[in-house]
């Protein structure tokens, strides 16, 4: 029996006919066979099976512009670049960034005159985050591939050389990142919707985009506070000292911008009504800039440092001017309610403050950007040129602490100031001093346009309003005070403070001010007042149970009279001073200049990263190649003629070695098949001893001579005239010991013409011209008592 819907399709016209109710209930059905007709049909694809030009309105398809998919592809390829961050794979960041700048090129040509998208910045905000924290953490960056390491570095330089045509919206992202900026893809609607169909986009959707815009304008004005729109006039005491409190209950918490907090901050200061409150909101703004880099281990960037030392400088110029102003660490605001500025006349006018703490803080911020920052860099010549502006801080930091009579905080001041300078020779003291004056003279330069230029701004209101609410934003400059001047004399200047420090300081800051005046002394050719410095203070017994930090003082300054005892010609006892830091085989770890690798010694990461934050900066490092030439060449010089001695049976039949680190290398050059020429400082001074133990002084003297490291020393002739005479001194008792068996007596006349001495020597005669061996007095050099280790 056949089907009516077939009866339908070949039969009469009435039942083609039929009622539009039934057609509409049948439309599923009618749908699905039209679809498997067309599927039986030849030649159409079934990839356009159930397609329709006749769709309901519900379903109406939507046509997107061109700029609009070109900024929907930008920002997808922000997203990649977010989850190859979460992984670390710099390989796939390094090739998505170039498609994001070329996807950005593409776009802004079909946005005529539209600004760069805030997606595009932020995503260079991040990526410049997420590469400096990369590099600080060194311990991820040995466990990296060698081509993602690659990568790394390769973006370390793009990002170098791209950031900077960016910067200024960068900068104004990082200080609002919560900004809702729309898109330029969403601010236009009618370009978009020119290319789209007529009936996708209506009047209707136009307004309600409009209002959609309206709504995020009038958020972003209800966030901007009351008080900011304010005349500066209209405000009083009691407004500042209220949004003071409460900027101040909101530090810490989740979700607040710390950076606006400061300009917050720093709007209050400007509004203050008077010495006091500008000094305590000025005093809130170092410490919410501190905030901003709560990690102590990464360093301060550096806009953010030279904004504390000036809102630092322009507090302590406020206390001089205003002396009845007194920073108290334990003075509590919430206890005292002010509704007025207190007169100056009724006595001291407490403010919350550290001032000690806040230099200090910033002295650890400078030492830790000096031990990351490349020494071989102009950015590291650059950063060291901020010690001038922290040594102009610490001085009035401590005229302040003079005036008040606070000697304990003075006495830790001063240690500061003089941890900056006891390393400097006179030479560097003095271009320091001249650095300084130059720098005040271009700031004094600098300011003379601004106070021609004062009645011009006074007749333009607005644009002075709008320059003093910006001022600070951006400084990068540090203004040193007007009556600020180094002293002449670096010594002068060091002994003062030092002196400072042994009357008021306790007693980790007394030793530390000693071994850098210890070390001061050494570095000056004062070998004899360094030693007696040392001895009379018995540092060398107490500095094993100080804190590492003062060990390492103690090291670099022994380590620093051992030079100097070298440079006077003392050999034993500049052996004594380096025999205690070479035994050991650290020398690294005991100067704080690196960490040697070594199978036997397993280090966590934990202490590993303690010990790089004692490093020395670059600048302050004693060079440990000319550390060790001076170690063995004294070991050398005591060591030969004493094995002579005990090979002639001069000596007790046991000796012991005088240089254990110089034996050992001494015996594994012995043992060598083949010696090819010296290339470091160990096989010039092992070849330089195997001479020497033969006589020949002439080929020793040959190769300490070709050392480089005498070019570290100042006076390089007098140096190697002095090496010379110890040369001639050491084969000559050398020669003795060895072949005095084989003589009865010597001719003085022919030792010297071997040898190239004189007959004379301090004004003595050397005897008659022919002697017995045995009246010389020729004994084997006896290890003196060393120095305790730290």
């Amino acid at each position: 029996m056949a089907s009516r819907f077939w009866a339908a399709a070949s039969g009469s016209e009435e039942e083609e006919s039929g009622s539009e109710s039934e057609e509409e209930s049948s439309e599923d059905s009618d749908s699905s066979s039209s679809e498997s007709d067309a599927a039986r049909r030849p030649g159409v694809s079934r990839f356009l099976v159930g397609s329709s030009d006749s769709d309901s309105d519900d379903d109406r398809r939507v046509v997107r512009s061109t700029r609009d998919r070109r900024f929907d592809e930008l920002n997808g390829t922000c997203d990649e670049l977010r989850n190859k961050m979460h992984i670390n794979d710099w390989n796939a960041i390094q090739t998505l960034f170039d498609k994001l700048n070329k996807q950005l090129e593409k776009a802004l040509k079909t946005a005529d005159g539209a600004p760069v998208p805030r997606s595009y910045i932020k995503m260079l905000v991040e990526l410049d985050d997420f590469l400096t924290q990369t590099l600080a953490n060194r311990d991820a960056k040995k466990k990296m591939s060698p081509t993602n390491a690659k990568a790394l570095n390769t973006m370390k330089q793009r990002l170098r050389k791209h950031n900077p045509t960016y910067q200024t919206q960068m900068d104004a992202f990082r200080e609002h990142p919560e900004s809702s900026e729309p898109e330029p893809s969403e601010v236009d609607s009618d370009a978009s919707g020119s290319d789209s169909d007529d009936e996708s986009k209506s009047g209707g959707e136009d307004e309600e985009d409009g209002e959609g815009f309206e709504k995020i304008k009038s958020k972003q004005e209800k966030k901007k506070d009351k008080l900011l729109t304010m005349n500066p006039q209209e405000i009083t005491y009691d407004m500042v000292s209220k949004k003071l409190k409460e900027v101040i209950m909101a530090r810490g918490k989740k979700g607040v911008d710390r950076r606006e907090q400061v300009e917050m901050l720093q709007y209050l200061a400007s509004v203050a009504k008077g010495p006091s409150q500008q000094v305590e909101a000025l005093v809130h703004v170092v410490s919410a800039l501190f905030d901003i880099n709560p990690s102590m281990s990464t360093h301060m960037a550096l806009p953010i440092w030279k904004r504390c030392t000036g809102t630092l400088l322009q507090v302590l110029e406020l206390l001089q001017q205003h002396q009845h102003v007194v920073l108290d660490e334990s003075y509590d605001s919430g206890l005292e309610d002010r509704t007025e500025e207190p007169e100056a006349s009724k006595g001291e006018v407490l403010v919350w403050g550290n001032l000690v703490a806040f230099v200090e803080r910033l002295d650890d911020e400078l030492f830790k950007s000096l031990q990351v920052i490349d020494p071989h860099t102009h950015q590291y010549m650059e950063r060291m040129r901020d010690e001038v502006a922290f040594s102009a801080l610490a001085a009035k930091a401590a005229e302040y602490l003079e005036r008040r009579g606070d000697n304990k905080n003075q006495a830790r001041i001063a240690l500061r100031r003089v941890e900056h300078f006891y390393f400097k020779t006179d030479a560097v003291y003095d271009a320091i001093r001249r650095m300084a004056a130059v720098q005040k003279e271009q700031l004094d330069a600098a300011e003379k346009p601004a106070e021609e230029t004062e009645a011009d701004m006074e007749q333009d209101p607005e644009d002075a309003e709008m320059e003093a609410a910006t001022a600070g934003m951006g400084k990068e400059t540090i203004q040193l005070p007007a009556d600020f001047q180094m002293d002449e004399s670096c010594q002068r200047f060091l002994y003062q403070q030092a002196a400072l420090i042994y009357k008021h300081g306790d007693e980790r800051t007394k030793a530390r001010a000693m071994l850098c005046t210890i070390f001061f002394k050494a570095i000056h050719d004062d070998f004899h007042g360094a030693r007696d410095a040392l001895l009379m203070s018995h540092l060398q017994d107490s500095v094993p149970q100080m804190d590492i930090s003062t060990q390492i003082l103690y090291n670099r300054a022994v380590a620093q009279m051992g030079l100097a005892a070298f440079r006077a010609g003392l050999v034993v006892q500049a052996h004594n001073c380096l025999s205690e830091l070479y035994a050991s085989g650290r020398v690294k770890e005991l100067l704080a200049q690196g960490m040697s690798l070594s199978r036997n010694q397993d280090r966590t990461p934990e202490q590993e990263k303690l010990e790089r934050r004692r490093q020395m900066p670059f600048h302050m490092h004693i060079n440990l190649e000319l550390l060790e030439a001076v170690h063995l060449i004294c070991a050398m010089l005591l060591e030969v003629p004493s094995r002579a001695a005990t090979a002639c049976g001069a000596a007790e039949a046991r000796r012991r070695p005088i240089s254990k680190p110089w034996e050992r290398l001494m015996s594994n050059f012995e043992k060598q098949t083949f010696t090819g020429p010296p290339e470091n400082v160990r096989d010039h001074v092992m070849a330089a001893s195997r001479a020497l133990m033969g006589g020949d002084w002439r080929q020793a003297y040959e190769h300490v001579e070709s050392l480089t490291v005498w070019s570290l020393l100042a006076g390089k002739e007098d140096r190697l005239n002095l090496m010379r005479n110890k040369l001639q001194e050491c084969g000559l008792r050398t020669y003795l010991f060895a072949s005095g068996s084989y003589y009865q007596s010597l001719s003085l006349e022919q030792l010297c013409q071997m040898f190239e001495l004189p007959e004379e020597r301090d004004g003595h005669a050397h005897g008659s011209r022919r002697y017995h061996m045995l009246d010389m007095q020729m004994s084997p050099h006896k290890n003196p008592k060393q120095p305790p280790s730290v």
